[in-house]
């Protein structure tokens, strides 16, 4: 979503993980959605919004394709920015995956 001011804080917080993981932030790609049509063709339920695999990290079954600021339930209320942990626990979890699908040669 253009200007979406929860942006920078959600990138930030990815930042640490991958730090701590070994991971390089080049691997962040960024896409701007700017109208429902864009939405609609993306299954976009908000920015931001964190895909790993074209999986999104924080999806909710049922929600609408919007234009529109995402917000995170997080223990101190609702945020913009994802729960680090939970981040962790995610890129964690697509590290394992990729590893096990790697076949040995």
């Amino acid at each position: 979503m253009p200007a979406c001011p929860n942006e920078s804080g959600s990138l930030s917080a990815l930042r640490l993980p991958f730090e701590r993981m070994g991971l390089t932030v080049q691997s962040v790609r960024t896409t701007v959605i700017a109208n429902q049509e864009q939405a609609q063709e993306r299954a976009f339920v908000g920015s931001p919004t964190i895909l790993i695999d074209g999986v999104d990290l924080f999806g909710v079954p049922g929600q609408s394709p919007a234009v529109a600021c995402r917000v995170h339930v997080t223990p101190a209320g609702l945020s913009g920015v994802p729960p680090l942990g939970e981040v962790v626990a995610a890129l964690s979890a697509a590290r394992d995956r990729d590893r096990g699908s790697a076949s040995p040669q």
